[in-house]
């Protein structure tokens, strides 16, 4: 049988963790990728994509609307007579209205971000989402059927993200965030655990990021004259990994909104890859495939947060057994070759229809 042609389709960033990870995987299991790639700053990516597309004139067996993928579905739809996969890694309406909070869902934009989701999501022959709940999620739009979708968790990029040959040296206990300051992270809850922190001096934290909300992280920080949090704004993922080796614990996300209980972030693949115990918040969608032997699973209180980084520096040992548990099971489980494997899988199929 030869090669899955896949083209892979839009205005995607290949670096982006979702899909480097998914076009690693796919062509490690023996997939064709032609990707046909538009920029998302150009006013005419649309165009682009279109032209591109019919340049094509069929010589694949399925187009996969790569993240972010609503308007290129659209796009492919109307081009194209093979069958149209949508990664929805997530609604853009959801993003910009309940997590981030740019605007109240009555907008004009918004109702155009929530048009622009539900056709992309009823136009598609397939969805790929990243959790349970998100699947939950999709099928709440209407005529969204949830048999159409294929789950498939993020996963990791262990070309990056893999352990030091070392144990952090020195007496302080470091811990790690990364991350866009977003209200889906918590951050702010860190700055508060920090806080009640303060007077141990041996414990201190790294954030590296920057975002939404780093005025208000920055002000929460001179407030409490906080000297125990240093800030190395954003870099890249070669950097971040290389900073998170320094650590001796990885935290994840403790925010407030909906979309924060349905989603496992990168953040904690990456934390395991680097064989780090990882705190994030207890979740459906964490608990839809790590438990709490993987990772230290808690509440989104600033005093949760604080007393587990406490008792992970008072107990080494069990640091280190969760450290190894949840490092098995993303490098086994969530790593390109598996993840790539199941979607190759699940497009062989519908491609056969």
């Amino acid at each position: 049988m030869s090669a899955l042609r896949v083209c892979w389709f839009g205005i995607y960033d290949p670096s982006y963790p979702r899909n480097d990870i998914l076009l690693r995987g796919l062509r490690t299991n023996g997939a064709e990728i032609i990707e046909c790639h538009a920029d998302w700053r150009d006013k005419n990516r649309y165009k682009i994509l279109r032209e591109k597309l019919r340049a094509l004139d069929g010589a694949y067996d399925i187009v996969y609307a790569a993240h972010p993928s609503p308007g290129p579905v659209l796009v492919a739809k109307l081009v194209s007579r093979k069958p149209v996969v949508m990664d929805a890694l997530y609604s853009m309406f959801d993003a910009a209205v309940n997590d981030r909070q740019e605007m109240p869902w009555y907008h004009p934009r918004a109702m155009k971000l929530w048009i622009l989701d539900w056709l992309s999501a009823l136009a598609c022959d397939a969805m790929v989402v990243d959790t349970i709940e998100d699947q939950k999620y999709w099928s709440r739009f209407p005529f969204v059927r949830a048999s159409k979708m294929l789950v498939l968790y993020t996963g990791i990029q262990e070309q990056i993200f893999y352990p030091a040959e070392h144990e952090p040296a020195g007496r302080e206990f470091l811990v790690s965030f990364h991350g866009f300051y977003i209200p889906l992270q918590g951050v702010d809850r860190i700055v508060e655990a920090a806080r009640l922190l303060r007077d141990e001096p041996d414990i201190r934290f790294r954030f590296i990021g920057s975002g939404q909300l780093s005025k208000k992280v920055d002000g929460l920080i001179e407030k409490y004259g906080l000297t125990t949090i240093e800030q190395v704004g954003r870099k890249t993922s070669e950097e971040v990994a290389a900073l998170s080796r320094e650590a001796h614990v990885v935290l994840g996300i403790f925010g407030a909104t909906n979309k924060a209980q349905r989603v496992v972030p990168n953040k904690v693949y990456e934390g395991l890859g680097l064989r780090k115990p990882v705190i994030t918040m207890d979740t459906p969608a964490v608990r839809e495939i790590f438990d709490d032997a993987d990772l230290l699973l808690i509440d989104n209180a600033p005093e949760s947060i604080a007393q587990a980084i406490r008792s992970l520096k008072a107990d080494p040992a069990h640091a280190r057994e969760i450290a190894e548990r949840g490092h098995a099971k993303v490098t086994t489980r969530y790593s390109p070759t598996p993840l790539g494997g199941q979607l190759l899988d699940f497009l062989v199929q519908l491609s056969s229809r």
